[in-house]
């Protein structure tokens, strides 16, 4: 597998290119979340994955709502056609065979230590904003139970939306969830919320 990286000159020229694109692009940002992140435990992030800026928007809110040091799991045929993002915190996971185990655990290890963030999109590939249902891996819950009790377990449900504008607003709701950490119930509780964000989005 292919371990994250983290180059200071890389991550600032990341951060800058994407800030210029977003201001051609998107209008503005808002982040909605019911309570602020505890700065002294890590954090595992679990995402919907539905564009090709996802990986910036999830070190957006890593830098700027919880303050970590990023992290995301990628697949690694993908992470090997844009290797600049494994200096910015990316590392490698493939499915179906023995190196998934080992990329679990190296999640799972990151989240030892209470400055990282780990990020995974639980779909396991980018999907359409309209389905109905995200289903989740195992991933998540493997990795939870093997990296211990003080980490954070977020949500976060990315939304776009144009109304009379040329450009989408994006919108990331953030929930701090702390109900049981299986795959079936968080992904019980991830679809709800979400259902949630879509509703008070058409209010």
């Amino acid at each position: 597998m292919i371990k994250s990286r983290h180059h200071s000159l890389t991550i600032w020229f990341f951060d800058l290119y994407f800030r210029w694109k977003m201001a051609f692009h998107f209008r503005g940002i808002e982040v909605h979340a019911n309570e602020q992140a505890d700065p002294q435990r890590p954090v595992l992030l679990l995402q919907n994955h539905f564009s090709w800026w996802d990986g910036y928007w999830s070190l957006w809110l890593s830098k700027r709502f919880f303050q970590k040091r990023f992290h995301v799991m990628m697949l690694e045929e993908q992470l090997h056609k844009r290797m600049f993002i494994n200096r910015c915190g990316a590392f490698s996971v493939r499915k179906n065979s023995r190196e998934l185990l080992e990329a679990l655990t190296y999640a799972a290890g990151l989240l030892h230590a209470h400055q990282n963030l780990v990020c995974l999109y639980p779909q396991g590939e980018i999907q359409s904003q309209q389905v109905k249902t995200i289903a989740f891996g195992k991933g998540a819950s493997w990795i939870l139970k093997h990296a211990g009790e003080p980490v954070q377990v977020w949500f976060c449900v990315t939304l776009t939306d144009y109304f009379s504008s040329s450009k989408p607003l994006i919108r990331f709701c953030l929930k701090h969830y702390e109900g049981e950490r299986t795959t079936q119930s968080m992904e019980l509780a991830y679809n709800s919320f979400r259902d949630e964000c879509i509703n008070k989005q058409h209010d």
